[in-house]
């Protein structure tokens, strides 16, 4: 693979992103739009008209991509978009994504008041979008505080103590597995390699020249 195979993948994995992060969004407000409202601060039926929005450009968007093969850019950085019934698995597969990482800060923020995990996948799926178009590292700074002034009714020391957990979860505990398997691979390929490796003696046998 070269580099604009990997830029190619890069951007099919982003698109999954946000095509789950839209259908998430779209559904969850306008199922709960005091949710949103309690980020961005507009009216609660501004919130659901936005929804509808996306949720409509989203079926549009399906409905495109399902009628024929559809391909972005020129050579060779083009890219052919998943069909219809590919999409609606990435759809599917961002929705599933997302709703595990909500369940996991859905149960470490306080119980009491309880919000409802929709109103909580709200507040969660915005402040991560905020902190994905930010541009810090992880969000850091813009998830945290869109986080704290969503959920307003909860306290927020124990709110602080659930986020920090989350990240904890979500970012460091994956890092340490995932550095420790690249470790033992690279560990076993070079064991592999060593023990593969002709012996220098076997091959300069006297037997052999003789």
């Amino acid at each position: 693979m070269n580099a604009i195979d990997v830029v190619k993948i890069c951007f099919l994995t982003s698109l999954i992103f946000w095509l789950g992060n839209a259908a998430v969004l779209g559904l969850g407000i306008t199922y709960h739009p005091e949710a949103a409202a309690s980020i961005d601060q507009l009216p609660v039926w501004l919130n659901r008209v936005v929804a509808i929005a996306i949720i409509l450009a989203l079926v549009a968007y399906v409905v495109w991509v399902w009628t024929q093969p559809r391909r972005l850019g020129s050579e060779p950085w083009d890219v052919v978009l998943p069909g219809g019934p590919l999409t609606l698995l990435q759809i599917a597969i961002g929705i599933v994504d997302l709703g595990f990482c909500t369940l996991a800060m859905y149960v470490l923020v306080p119980d009491e008041p309880n919000l409802g995990f929709i109103a909580v996948a709200v507040i969660f799926v915005s402040a991560s979008l905020l902190g994905f178009a930010s541009q810090s590292p992880s969000g850091l700074g813009v998830f945290d505080a869109a986080m704290l002034v969503g959920p307003w009714q909860m306290d927020r020391e124990d709110l602080l103590a659930g986020m920090l957990l989350f990240r904890l979860i979500y970012y460091f505990v994956p890092f340490i597995l995932g550095l420790a398997l690249l470790v033992l691979r690279e560990i076993g390929l070079v064991a592999s390699a060593r023990f593969s490796k002709p012996n220098a003696s076997a091959r300069h046998s006297p037997f052999e020249r003789r």
